[in-house]
């Protein structure tokens, strides 16, 4: 039956696992990095209190990105940045011990033997008494970024510790003294600096860039997901008038979806740019699928759940609204915003509306917390995809049928990075929709369209 050969398609990839985490703490010795800083001179280890004084003279105030503009604001992010073009380091020196570091935080990471990873220097920061970065995400800032390398190099500094997240773990870092301290994470973690309480904390950020890959099979039991595969597709089920169109009544199915757990963007994600066990689990589909003469690519879908909600019912100012927000570059932004008058009450719940305070009651910050109703289900959209020679597809988005997807990869741990709410409409409304973004191996019986 294809309905219990989906699900331990989506069992057995379940269970195929990696020995790595989301985040890794190594350490080097401080005489492998020779680091020079025009200005400065050459730095000592560990940093005295005076170079870093003379590093701040020289640095500028830290940016971050928001949309397309570059924006300073220090309630966000307070921190200095030494100019790239005054950094210089020995390479070959710092190259030499950096490589096999870089392999050991590849496994750290869990990503297949024959995946290569290469630091590119991005900043040098320096984090002064009270000084801080809020917590956020990296985005990917270079072709095949996958993560980032914090490297914090030897100075007496107190508080300022990173702290990355995911899914519910935390790992912090306050440095080592007299060495390097090195963390690599994934792009999709949350992290923040805390504030210095009190010294210097000097560090260098790279991102951490990936390569090659796709022979790798994680480990899976490729026969048996492969004889698997074969059934699925080749077993016919019963087929709605609206899917079938012309065609028989029943008929094998064309697709399967299988959703990943990390969180990538269009610019993050590739073959050789899955992480940790989403590389492990995608290694392993794919060597069934194409083992078994089916095509497997690689996509983009976005989640949408809907549910029930009173919070605003109260609210008179949100009859007949809807108004959407969406997560861009870690700030909450209202990107739409639409009235339908309701019969009789046109004045009324059109007037403009204050909400006394900095943020209104719909923002996400406070969505996040209300109690939800009725679920009407997560649909699920397929809006960009790749095939195994990293030709791209992209469209509106094809819907995915609940007969396609591998049962348990539907719910999302994952931070939503949109929210719709609709006051009362006369005749519905008073509901929250949520918008999360996954990776997916999506395997097709025949060739995918040409579009979507």
């Amino acid at each position: 039956m294809t309905v219990q050969t989906l699900a331990t398609i989506g069992t057995l990839l379940d269970a195929t696992r990696t020995t790595g985490s989301y985040a890794t703490r190594r350490t080097a010795p401080a005489a492998d990095l020779e680091l020079e800083v025009a200005g400065v001179g050459v730095l000592s280890w560990p940093v005295s209190p005076e170079q870093a004084r003379q590093l701040c003279s020289v640095a500028r105030p830290a940016h971050y990105g928001l949309r397309e503009q570059t924006l300073l604001d220090t309630s966000v992010r307070d921190t200095w940045q030494v100019p790239r073009e005054l950094v210089r380091i020995d390479e070959k020196r710092w190259g030499t011990a950096l490589a096999p570091i870089l392999d050991t935080v590849r496994a750290d990471l869990g990503l297949p033997a024959d995946r290569t990873l290469s630091a590119e220097l991005h900043s040098m920061l320096v984090y002064e008494k009270g000084q801080f970065f809020h917590r956020h995400q990296d985005s990917e800032k270079a072709e095949g970024m996958i993560g980032t390398l914090v490297v914090t190099m030897p100075s007496e500094f107190s508080g300022g510790e990173l702290v990355v997240e995911h899914r519910g773990e935390r790992v912090s870092d306050a440095g080592a003294p007299g060495e390097l301290a090195l963390v690599a994470f994934y792009a999709d973690c949350d992290h923040e600096v805390l504030p210095v309480t009190e010294g210097y904390r000097i560090t260098l950020t790279y991102n951490l860039i990936a390569a090659a890959g796709g022979s790798d099979t994680g480990g899976g039991d490729v026969g048996a997901l492969a004889e698997l595969v074969r059934e699925y597709f080749t077993t016919p089920v019963p087929m709605p008038k609206w899917r079938r169109g012309d065609g028989p009544e029943h008929q094998p199915p064309t697709r399967l979806v299988y959703l990943l757990e990390h969180q990538y963007s269009q610019r993050g994600i590739g073959w050789d740019q899955l992480k940790g066990v989403d590389a492990a689990r995608a290694a392993a589909l794919v060597a069934a699928a194409e083992n078994s003469g089916y095509q497997p690519t690689l996509a983009l879908a976005e989640v949408r759940e809907a549910n029930a909600c009173d919070y605003l019912e109260d609210e008179e100012w949100m009859c007949g609204r809807r108004r959407r927000w969406e997560l861009v570059e870690n700030t909450w932004t209202l990107v739409e915003e639409n009235w339908e008058s309701i019969d009789g009450e046109e004045d009324y719940y059109g007037a403009d509306f204050d909400h006394g305070n900095d943020r209104p009651a719909d923002h996400p910050e406070y969505l996040a917390e209300v109690v939800l109703g009725d679920s009407y289900g997560p649909t699920i959209t397929l809006k960009w995809w790749m095939d195994r020679a990293g030709a791209i597809t992209t469209s509106e988005g094809q819907y995915v049928h609940d007969d396609e997807l591998c049962p348990g990869t539907t719910g999302s741990p994952l931070e939503p990075f949109g929210y719709r709410l609709t006051g009362y409409m006369g005749n519905e409304g008073n509901t929250v929709d949520r918008w999360y973004r996954r990776a997916a191996i999506v395997v097709h019986s025949a060739a995918p369209p040409a579009s979507l």
